[in-house]
């Protein structure tokens, strides 16, 4: 071929141009997504395989399979895309939480005679030997493997998986419509006291413990849906929240009706269902999301926001009596309410602990409640288990997911693109807060949504790249 047919080959638009990602294997990565969100949200955390235990879900080990088709697909070269941030804080954090299982391993757990709670179970207090803590540590540290290399291949396969704003709006779509299912079905709870997830039967799952137990406060049904527990629901739904606003604003269905069904309707479920968990933590987050949308929103949507939400909270004190005046309490009493106190009470405990091995920490998941005491902070707890170094990598992973969003934010090429990096900036940074004031990664579905939101931060780095770089030369081959 000439240089003339090749100068005057016409140019391939930038969101179709091919990039090193998409010479990868034929791997269908939005379909496997969507198969994975559909058994993480829409089957109860207790139904595990039996024979792998707690982390047994079946969203689990289907992770598992993306992280080993992963290194394999880098090892033999069918996916060659540059490394992105996400790649790099991913790669620390799974480097600090095995060293920490070494370490761990290496010098073994004890367990200091004050570190039970004066209102945990008698059956709690009883002495421990220290095989029966090495066995139950190396155990749970197992399970922990599990779980974060399921988390860590999923967010692998978004980042590498997502190859055009197509699959992006696919994967978001999916995520936010199976949230309004999982808030349907809490709705429903909170009006009837019945959680539906506790009919959910699989063949070849058991459940861990009783399934779609419900919790109460100040007579209100705190709603779990599907999760193990309101807390989890709410913080779930609050970080998804902002993506199902962005949806709303920037709809991609035509005709009414259809707009609708699958765009306002979802938004308008996961936002009626975060109070009814009538959960501080889930609050706090909500109050972080939509600080942060608040502020990068243009000055018109911020006064909508303020003209709306007053009758809006009218309207919900008239709905649903009782729910606001609850959530309420929750804060004015804060100081004097024992689920409070016993998070402040943690500390000076705890760090004892730590400071046996402050650096590399004693193994993720080796925490165990049972013999130990229930910690309410997920930070707290990766400071105790993987050492300064793992809370650092805990810490650079948050980090680097908001960069990456933000940055997308600030150079995206379309408004839609451009806010979709502020929901996701928002959604990241709810998180977050709420690792403050609830062991995220105790719960199978927090923990997992972390790491998809983190994965589509990267996603949207590396594709917002993607459209701006320049289309590489022809060669005549």
């Amino acid at each position: 071929m000439s240089g003339t047919a090749v100068a005057s080959a016409p140019a391939v638009p930038a969101e179709r141009a091919p990039t090193p990602a998409r010479r990868g294997a034929a791997l269908p990565a939005v379909s496997l997504l969507v198969l994975y969100l559909a058994l993480l949200l829409l089957i109860p955390s207790e139904l595990v395989l039996a024979e792998v235990g707690s982390a047994g879900t079946p969203a689990n080990l289907l992770g598992l399979a993306f992280l080993l088709w992963w290194v394999c697909a880098r090892l033999g070269g069918q996916v060659s895309a540059r490394l992105t941030p996400m790649h790099l804080a991913l790669g620390v954090l799974v480097l600090c939480v095995l060293l920490a299982l070494v370490n761990g391993l290496a010098h073994g757990w004890t367990r200091p005679v004050d570190i039970r709670q004066d209102f945990d179970e008698v059956w709690t207090l009883l002495p421990v030997t220290e095989t029966e803590l090495f066995d139950k540590s190396v155990l749970g540290a197992m399970r922990g493997l599990i779980a974060l290399g399921s988390w860590v291949g999923v967010a692998l396969l978004i980042i590498d998986g997502i190859r055009s704003w197509p699959d992006l709006d696919r994967v978001i779509d999916v995520l936010v419509g199976l949230c309004a299912v999982v808030a349907a079905l809490g709705i429903y709870q909170y009006f009837t006291g019945d959680n539906l997830a506790r009919h959910v039967q699989v063949p070849g799952l058991s459940p861990t413990y009783d399934v779609g137990v419900s919790i109460s406060r100040s007579v209100l049904n705190r709603v779990s849906a599907t999760t193990t527990h309101p807390i989890e629901f709410c913080v779930v739904l609050t970080t998804v929240l902002p993506l199902a606003l962005h949806r709303a604003f920037h709809p991609r269905r035509t005709g009414t009706v259809r707009r609708v069904l699958t765009v306002y309707l979802p938004a308008a479920l996961i936002a009626l269902a975060i109070p009814m968990a009538v959960s501080r933590s889930g609050i706090v987050a909500l109050g972080t999301a939509m600080l942060v949308l608040f502020v990068g929103w243009p000055a018109n949507r911020r006064l909508w926001l303020l003209v709306l939400a007053p009758p809006a909270a009218v309207l919900m004190r008239s709905a649903l009596p009782g729910l606001l005046g609850t959530i309420r309490s929750l804060f004015t009493q804060s100081l004097t309410d024992p689920s409070v106190t016993a998070r402040t009470d943690d500390y000076g405990t705890t760090l004892a602990l730590y400071s046996e091995h402050a650096l590399l920490g004693r193994g993720a998941f080796t925490f165990i409640p049972q013999y130990y005491r229930v910690l309410d902070n997920q930070l707290l707890l990766n400071l105790i288990e993987l050492g300064i170094l793992g809370l650092t990598a805990t810490l650079g992973v948050f980090a680097t997911g908001y960069y990456l969003a933000r940055h997308a934010k600030r150079h995206a090429d379309s408004e839609e693109h451009r806010h979709l990096g502020l929901a996701l900036s928002a959604a990241i940074a709810a998180m977050f807060i709420a690792y403050f004031t609830f062991d995220a990664w105790g719960f199978a579905k927090t923990g997992a949504v972390t790491f998809v939101l983190l994965g589509l931060a990267g996603a949207l780095y590396r594709l917002e790249h993607t459209a701006r770089a320049p289309e590489p030369a022809s060669t005549d081959r």
